[in-house]
């Protein structure tokens, strides 16, 4: 089968560093691996594309302030409709799979125009997102074209159940099923050496360290981590991850007197994020309380395959994940006491800890590997539609 891959979101590179970037190459990867012939189409980041997958990129138009910022938007969908519409002429797509993207209507359009069916892939509702904990211009307009997207798609394949009942809220009716994310079984097939992966990242060779990687945002309850390490003396917090909060979280660090045992490293390349995880005592997913938390943790999946044992709130999809506490400790969301807790204990005992962290290494690259969350979403999807007249 042919199958596109679309993103048209600004902020979604290839390559990329960033979750969502990861996400959608991954996904892009595992359906070629499946057999299928697959283009992705995205906007360009730095550097060369994925090796093996067949791409067409676009360059960022540019960044702008206030309207003009949303405008760029709206141009660039235009600038990806008018360029892929054209690669993908002879590539004749059976199915368009697409990254909803703010104000992004050009998979819907481009579906139309090939006759392939559209599967839409939804990480939130980008337009309440937004607006929430950003800010938006031209809100109407992009919850309009939200609906409209979701509401003419064949399949919308969202990542929580949390999810998917925003999506049937918001236009209801076309099929919607629940995949979450994955992991990346070849990246973490080795179990990185503890001391060598310390030499390797210029850590502490003894000691107690405790870690986190993802992006630097509110949402991820960074402050809390910081807060339990003030209950934790002699340990570590060692942090690979950017992000426009780093600043803010700095100074939280040094207002509660922890910033001299906290690591900052800063975004590191995916291919180092198995080193970086096989470095820690314990990996932290330390989400604050959230209303509607209806993320698919990537980084709780990469913990998991990396062999490191798991403290994380329980939130969410989060307590799926980690099967009740099977694979991980979970503790009460944003709580800075529970979470220093659950990290004491374990790193008091780390014999049981790590024997739990192996068999949630099995149990990931067996189960959570991102090629079955391509074959279930392919097993949910229609082929294509009818020829067009």
């Amino acid at each position: 089968m042919r199958i596109a891959v679309l993103c048209t979101d600004l902020g979604v590179r290839v390559p990329g560093t960033k979750g969502a970037s990861l996400h959608l190459c991954a996904i892009a990867s595992a359906f070629s691996r499946l057999g299928h012939d697959v283009k992705l189409i995205a906007v360009a980041g730095p550097g060369d594309p994925p090796a093996g997958l067949d791409c067409l990129l676009f360059a960022h138009p540019g960044r702008g302030d206030g309207i003009e910022r949303e405008r760029r938007k709206l141009r660039m969908v235009d600038q990806v409709l008018e360029g892929a519409a054209a690669g993908l002429a002879a590539f004749q797509p059976d199915l368009l799979y697409e990254r909803l993207s703010l104000f992004g209507t050009a998979g819907a359009r481009l579906a139309a125009t090939t006759g392939a069916s559209h599967v839409i892939e939804v990480n939130a509702l980008l337009a309440e997102e937004e607006a929430r904990w950003r800010g938006l211009i031209l809100a109407d307009e992009a919850s309009s074209r939200e609906r409209e997207v979701l509401g003419r798609a064949d399949l919308r394949v969202c990542v929580s159940a949390e999810v998917a009942a925003s999506v049937e809220r918001v236009a209801p009716g076309p099929a919607t099923i629940v995949v979450p994310n994955g992991v990346d079984a070849r990246l973490f097939a080795e179990p990185a050496d503890r001391g060598g992966a310390r030499r390797a990242l210029d850590l502490p060779p003894d000691g107690q360290l405790i870690g986190f990687t993802g992006s630097l945002r509110p949402w991820h309850g960074l402050d809390v981590a910081l807060a339990a390490l003030g209950h934790l003396p002699g340990v570590e917090l060692v942090v690979a991850g950017d992000g426009p909060h780093c600043a803010e979280l700095e100074e939280v660090a040094a207002a509660l007197g922890v910033a001299a045992r906290v690591r900052w490293l800063g975004a590191l390349g995916h291919e180092q994020i198995p080193t970086f995880l096989g470095a820690l005592d314990v990996a932290l997913a330390p989400y604050p309380r959230l209303d509607g938390f209806s993320f698919s943790p990537l980084k709780l999946f990469e913990y998991l395959a990396a062999g490191t044992p798991v403290v994380a709130s329980d939130i969410g999809q989060v307590r799926t994940i980690l099967e009740n506490g099977r694979w991980g400790d979970l503790v009460s969301a944003g709580d800075a006491h529970a979470l220093a807790t659950a990290v004491r204990r374990i790193l008091a005992e780390p014999g049981p800890a790590q024997q739990r962290a192996t068999a949630a290494r099995h149990h990931a690259l067996n189960a959570h590997d991102w090629t079955h969350r391509a074959a279930d979403i392919l097993a949910a999807s229609p082929r294509s539609r009818l020829p067009l007249a």
